[in-house]
């Protein structure tokens, strides 16, 4: 029996345990008298135990709404209200989130790069709260953490609401929560069943969704049953239909070009100067050579080529998806059962199903890929060799030849994700009169991810039809076309993730003080992760020769790793007065966790944090905690992976004495030289064991501080203010090309500049880039501080002379970052430390200043309605210009308008909702190359343009 077949018998069985509670429940109870704890009214602590729940971001169970952590609840209203089949579109509109975070608009390595930590293209939203990762935000399912925190799995219907916590938390949740927490609490107390079906489409009339959700549930007096299928659709999406992104735009020197890949069917051949010299083709001094292309004929004769120019390009952008492709099948259950007064069971489970693809141009190849056209071949009229490097015994030989597959067919990378979670468990307390509680779980999720990647160049194969006289040299012959299209294969690369943890809680009062009782929160788990990444043979990264069988970027290299955890935790309440002049409360709550990671050892982090109410009606509060964050299994066991980010070279153009100032990070590399060609230089990311490294956890402090005003002169009103600061020492993240290259340029005894590899003299392009390594490490310090602020305000009801207009609501979210200071080298010369709010780096992704959404609810009788404004403040795209380091440009501020109305038909159970997304159909701002996308940072903005959606709901 496999893992999810397990999970899904486990759900299964709770399911029938919850449908004997029912079947008891319906049984005739009229003659049974009342027991004495319905004829008694309960103790004051216990009925304090009743009202008492967990909150988000305490140990602690509290009777307060407003605590001391400053928690974001999006309630069922809020995500009905948006029309969104997936809950990843919520969340990523939150003013906390921000930096790079994937979601379907992102097809960036929606194939090619193969490696465990692909997202783009398999459907899924992750959250990167504060702009501080997606590795920094701990995803949790009813304070539980998921396995693979894809937000997309999670069905909408399971959810009562979202609790988003924007503070560091690592003493309430352990390793991950820096950034904050996103808590999803599930749905209690269903009774009924419902179903309903929505669509949509875009003004332009594509990237069309439909979906359907089927929800029933009963609840008795000692069971509660909930349990759900959904279903949802979303249609591909070309680049090609939209104008901003139809075709690859680059600002190189100030001017913005259309333009693309150098990689063209019709060839970039470097030939010697004695051949380029019947065209007149510059000649590269360095190198004594020039790039030709296929001009007329067949390719058989020097006279069919001619000088490539800057504008030979390929528009591969046109074939990318703007919307990925995605097809989602999700199940849950959720049951307790009372088994007694004080034991109850529970289950929470669910399973999702989704097929997705992302879809590239027809592959780029050449001798960079192990590719050989020997000058010996009858269709090469050239007389040199084309290889990768110099082939022994021929004098001839080393000159790049690269071109584009067409004839292969564009490359569909297609993605099959199961995940499957569970938690069950009991619960009760210790006696009837006790106000102490204790809870017993275990968890247990698994997530499998099967990538397909079709047309894949298989080289060996394409190395033979070469051989035996397929004319790559003309492409536009159809039957070449289907002589290299038999040169292609489908690698295939699968990822598992499982994790298992059982943990016991227990809480309750200690002892009574003068401003009221002690509490106290404690427990321990242990839990252990497991993740493992296989390659198909063909595909297997060859780390030497940076190639395998197929194209050299679908390589990738197999991973596999484990570990454990042991933690104990513990946190209290501590009041300190109560009902005092100037204190209606003031507490104090304090708060510990050890954890025993068996990959890091030891780490022991602790909080504190003040809740003081002057009055009534105003809350100060303040929390300051240390938080960590474990290497997770990728940072730990990831293979090598071949990545090919663009780098903005520093040994570019420099004279004779510069270059022998620099020789470490330059070294080959001629006088005035032009720059690595193409720009896109060969990296490996790997994991620091794969490489022979370790690594500790990143450490670090957040703070809160922030005041909760809920005026009684203002009955409905509620207003919130906090200041917060973040700070990590020890970051973990994969080196950056650049980084490692600037560092070693501006200090030659750089550990980095090891990682960096060129090609030497003996290459018809020395100083290239042959390889750089980019793995994990401890490197750099964060530091970034910012203000939220919201206010909630229901306002009183009026008239307008005898017309009711209804009831309104009104509501204001914003987020301002002050600083995302990063220091990237401390220590080393050269360093320093640059602060990034307010701009747009590969690295960090949009850091804008200022975020916010206003939001205008109207209801009447049967009525409803809500508007909605999102607001992205301007900021800066850094390094814009291919051509010129350092150039930066200004990104315009963004608005964006929803509408919702709604419509409920009592007579049949009904109710329908229509809505307008990107009202006024605004389009992103450009970014040109630097948008990992479709000329625009798909991580931020809306890609689709106006889109309407439409959904009808039944209750029986």
């Amino acid at each position: 029996m496999n893992h999810l077949s397990l999970a899904v018998r486990l759900a299964l069985t709770a399911g029938i345990l919850a449908a004997a509670g029912v079947a008891q429940a319906q049984t005739p109870q009229a003659d049974n008298p009342p027991s004495s704890d319905q004829a008694t009214p309960p103790s004051k602590s216990k009925a304090k135990t009743l009202q008492a729940v967990v909150v988000t971001g305490s140990l602690i169970r509290r009777v307060d709404a407003e605590t001391a952590s400053p928690v974001v609840t999006l309630d069922r209203a809020t995500i009905s209200n948006s029309g969104k089949p997936v809950l990843g579109d919520v969340l990523q509109q939150m003013p906390s989130i921000s930096g790079n975070a994937t979601n379907p608009q992102n097809n960036s390595n929606g194939g090619g790069v193969a490696s465990p930590l692909l997202e783009a293209g398999d459907g899924a939203s992750r959250v990167s709260l504060r702009g501080l990762g997606i590795n920094r935000t701990l995803v949790l399912v009813n304070g539980q953490r998921m396995a693979n925190p894809d937000i997309n799995l999670i069905p909408p219907e399971m959810i009562e609401r979202v609790d988003v916590l924007a503070e560091g938390a690592s003493t309430v949740y352990g390793s991950d929560a820096i950034g904050g927490v996103v808590n999803f609490i599930l749905r209690k107390d269903f009774k009924g069943a419902q179903f309903s079906l929505n669509d949509g489409i875009s003004s332009h009339g594509d990237a069309q969704r439909r979906g359907f959700n089927l929800t029933a549930g009963a609840t008795g007096d000692n069971f509660s049953i909930a349990a759900g299928l959904d279903y949802n659709k979303y249609d591909e999406t070309l680049a090609a239909r939209r104008k901003f992104s139809k075709q690859q735009l680059y600002l190189s020197s100030g001017s913005v070009v259309a333009a693309g890949s150098s990689s063209i069917p019709t060839g970039r051949i470097q030939v010697p100067a004695s051949v380029a010299s019947q065209y007149g083709c510059p000649i590269d001094p360095a190198t004594n050579t020039a790039n030709v292309t296929l001009a007329q004929g067949d390719g058989s004769s020097q006279a069919d080529y001619r000088c490539r120019l800057a504008s030979d390009t390929f528009n591969y952008a046109a074939l990318n998806y703007i919307q990925t492709a995605q097809k989602r099948t999700n199940g849950f259950v959720l049951g307790s059962y009372n088994f007694t007064d004080s034991l109850t069971g529970f289950v929470d489970a669910f399973y999702n199903h989704t097929v997705s693809s992302g879809q590239d141009a027809p592959s780029p190849v050449g001798t960079g890929d192990g590719l050989i056209i020997s000058s010996s071949n009858p269709i090469n009229p050239f007389g040199v060799t084309f290889s990768h490097g110099a082939v022994p015994g021929d004098p001839n030989s080393g000159y790049n030849f690269q071109t584009r597959l067409t004839g292969a067919g564009t490359r569909v990378h297609s993605y099959t994700t199961n995940t499957g979670q569970i938690n069950a468990g009991l619960r009760g307390n210790f006696g009837q009169e006790s106000s102490w509680i204790w809870d017993a779980s275990v968890n247990y999720s698994h997530t499998k991810r099967d990538q397909r990647d079709t047309n894949e160049v298989d080289i060996p194969a394409l190395q033979a039809a070469v051989d035996a006289g397929a004319n790559i040299f003309n492409q536009a012959d159809p039957s070449v076309g289907d002589q290299l299209k038999n040169g292609v294969k489908t690698p295939i690369y699968v990822f598992t993730q499982s994790t298992k943890q059982a943990q016991f809680n227990a809480s309750g009062e200690l002892w009574d003080l003068p401003a009221g009782a002690m509490q106290l929160s404690a427990g321990a788990l242990y839990r252990k992760q497991f993740m493992n990444y296989t390659v198909s043979d063909f595909a297997v990264l060859d780390p030497v020769s940076t190639t395998c069988q197929i194209l050299q970027e679908a390589c990738g290299s197999p991973g596999r790793g484990d570990f454990d955890v042991k933690e104990v935790y513990a946190e209290t309440l501590i009041p300190l007065l109560s009902e005092q002049p100037w204190a209606q409360s003031l507490n104090l709550d304090l708060g510990i966790r050890s954890s025993n990671y068996s990959t890091t050892g030891t780490t022991t982090n602790g909080k504190i944090a003040i809740e003081w109410r002057p009055t009534a009606d105003l809350l100060v509060r303040g929390t300051v905690s240390q938080v960590f964050r474990a290497p997770n299994l990728n940072e730990l066991y990831d293979g090598r992976t071949l990545v090919q980010p663009n780098l903005n070279d520093p040994c570019r153009g420099l004279t004779a004495a510069d270059l022998a100032a620099h020789q470490a990070a330059c070294q080959f590399v001629p006088v005035n030289w032009a720059g690595n060609s193409p720009a896109q230089v060969n990296t490996f990311y790997s994991g620091a064991a794969t490489v022979g490294a370790t690594l500790k956890p990143e450490k670090g402090k957040s703070i809160n501080l922030g005041l909760v005003y809920d005026p009684d002169w203002a009955p409905g009103l509620s207003t919130s203010v906090d200041f917060w600061h973040i700070y990590l020492s020890d970051t973990l993240t994969a080196i950056q090309a650049d980084i490692v290259v600037n560092s070693c340029f501006n200090n030659a005894s750089s550990p980095y500049c090891s990682f960096i590899h060129r090609e030497d003299n003996t290459s018809r392009q020395p100083g290239q880039v042959f390889l750089i390594n980019t793995p994990v490490v401890n490197l750099g310090n964060l530091s970034t501080t910012g203000i939220d602020y919201t206010l909630r305000y229901k306002i009183p009801h009026f008239d307008l002379g005898s017309v009711d207009p209804g009831n309104f609501r009104a509501g204001l979210s914003t987020s301002y970052t002050s600083t995302y200071n990063i220091n990237a080298t401390p220590g080393e010369p050269g360093a320093k430390t640059v602060n990034y709010a307010g701009t747009l780096s590969p690295q960090f992704g949009n850091i804008t200043r200022w975020r916010g959404t206003v939001t205008l609810n109207w209801d009447k009788g049967n009525w409803n309605a809500q508007w909605q404004s999102r607001y992205i403040n301007k900021l800066t795209a850094l390094n814009a210009d291919a051509a010129i380091s350092g150039v930066n440009i200004p990104m315009a501020s963004v608005i964006y308008h929803s509408i919702q109305l709604g419509y409920a038909v009592p007579s049949i159970h009904t109710r329908f909702d229509v809505g307008v997304d990107n009202l006024s159909n605004k389009l992103p701002p450009l970014v040109y190359q630097n948008g990992a996308n479709y000329n625009v940072d798909t991580a931020t903005y809306d890609v689709l343009g106006r889109y309407y959606w439409a959904r009808a709901t039944i209750k029986f």
